[in-house]
């Protein structure tokens, strides 16, 4: 028997029959374990007992088991199957990432439990680590069925005017030695500052990956710091990241194992006004797009060649499309954001998406460009007041002018990429059949989160 408490004394109690005292497994002291031989053949009712406080409902141990998950105190459900949305029958897939793995298998509601000295003082002046960062002593994910602890978590913050600040973290080896968890070390905890439900980063992140293009995954969660609350957060990978590419890029989904290139390409972080006009004398305009790599060559070569390409010619536009750049997954980030209202991306203000050039589908003179999403907290209504776009107006969106109006044929393109995805995802009822499995499992985490 598995379960997370925060107490001084952690019992079990078997329905009609003994009470047994649970040790702490890790020195963090919040999971509790013990094994018991004296269990009914068949199928049981048990509890979990906190400092004398009894869970208000009886748990079922089946007869088939051996063992629990690591439970929660108090969480009736420990596993519930979330509904998904689906994917479109006529969209390609993205078969390249390892998949969502242990870590963001949402039928779970992982903890993550942040402790140490530093720790303590990175949570209460957040504001001291926006430009530095933290080491963070000790940092434990409690997963369904294992836990995975980092000592030194090199940790930033951002967003400290809210109290739900967001943190970045750098994982280094695991108590295995192993990097990450399954190759995942950089992470971020985000909430929806602005987003009273705490959903629409999930939301947005779970349908993108139902398309079939390379995307974020996301899990909500439960951080506590030195067994003090912080917050219902949303775990999330971090896009511009070498952690994120490989992953996503060169990952099985069969074994969960990423396989990336001994040199993978450039990650190019786009920032607000970064864009792809062809001005390679002008410093300046690209130094927007963020990279650890100070060299542009390679990006002012493709917009070199988007601004030689003639897209009403169809064989210079698939051979564009198979040397240069995936068309297909970016009129699904663009369908996207059309649909959610997103205000903070790529069209329109040219922001917050990341540029990444495979090697593996590169030459010497082409290099094969993806355009990932990102940061999809500004959507579905938030930070949108009347009257609606007369402000920070980008002045040219050149992907979407090139690749979605330029023609008649890829304008049609992107109309048929958009009525599909607003026939498979976000008509009423799918969508709220989705959003309502998400409602009923996290209304308990977020009651919590609005109780402190």
């Amino acid at each position: 028997f598995n379960v997370i408490a925060f107490g001084t004394k952690v019992q079990l109690k078997i329905h009609h029959g003994n009470t047994y005292d649970l040790t702490p497994v890790n020195e963090d002291g919040i999971l509790y374990s013990i094994t018991v031989e004296d269990v009914p053949e068949e199928t049981f009712k048990y509890y979990y007992i906190v400092d004398d406080v009894t869970e208000s409902f009886y748990r079922k141990f089946d007869e088939k088991m051996t063992k629990t998950y690591n439970e929660f105190f108090e969480r009736e459900k420990t596993l519930e199957q979330l509904k998904t949305f689906d994917h479109p029958a006529n969209f390609t897939n993205w078969n390249r990432s390892i998949g969502k793995t242990t870590l963001f298998d949402d039928s779970y509601i992982p903890t993550v439990h942040i402790t140490g000295s530093n720790t303590e003082t990175f949570f209460h002046n957040p504001k001291r680590y926006t430009n530095t960062n933290a080491k963070l002593e000790n940092v434990t994910f409690y997963l369904k069925d294992s836990v995975e602890s980092f000592s030194k978590v090199s940790a930033s913050a951002k967003n400290y005017e809210f109290s739900r600040f967001q943190i970045k973290m750098k994982l280094g080896n695991n108590q295995d030695g192993a990097k990450g968890i399954n190759g995942r070390y950089v992470l971020k905890l985000r909430t929806g500052g602005e987003d009273p439900t705490n959903l629409r980063q999930l939301i947005y992140g779970n349908i993108i990956q139902a398309l079939g293009m390379p995307s974020i995954h996301s899990i909500m969660v439960r951080v506590y710091y030195n067994k003090k609350p912080a917050g219902f957060y949303t775990l999330q990978e971090t896009a511009p990241s070498d952690s994120f590419i490989n992953t996503e890029f060169y990952g099985n989904p069969e074994t969960e194992v990423a396989s990336p290139p001994r040199t993978i390409g450039q990650i190019l972080d786009g920032t607000t006004g970064a864009d792809f006009e062809y001005k390679p004398d002008d410093d300046d305009y690209y130094g927007l797009f963020d990279s650890d790599d100070d060299s542009r060559d390679k990006l002012i070569a493709f917009c070199k060649a988007l601004s030689e390409l003639d897209t009403n010619n169809q064989d210079e536009l698939n051979e564009f499309e198979s040397k240069w750049f995936d068309i297909d997954t970016f009129h699904k980030a663009m369908a996207m954001e059309y649909l959610t209202g997103d205000w903070d991306g790529y069209w329109y203000t040219t922001n917050n998406y990341v540029f990444y050039d495979d090697p593996t589908q590169s030459t010497k003179d082409t290099f094969k460009y993806y355009f990932i999403t990102q940061d999809h907290d500004e959507t579905f209504g938030i930070g949108l007041y009347p009257p609606v776009n007369n402000v920070d107006d980008a002045k040219y969106r050149t992907l979407v002018d090139k690749f979605i109006a330029s023609t008649p044929a890829l304008h049609q393109r992107f109309v048929n990429t958009l009525i599909s995805v607003v026939q498979t995802v976000f008509n009423p009822v799918a969508f709220t059949d989705v959003v309502e499995s998400y409602y009923k499992r996290y209304k308990p985490e977020m009651k919590w989160d609005y109780s402190f």
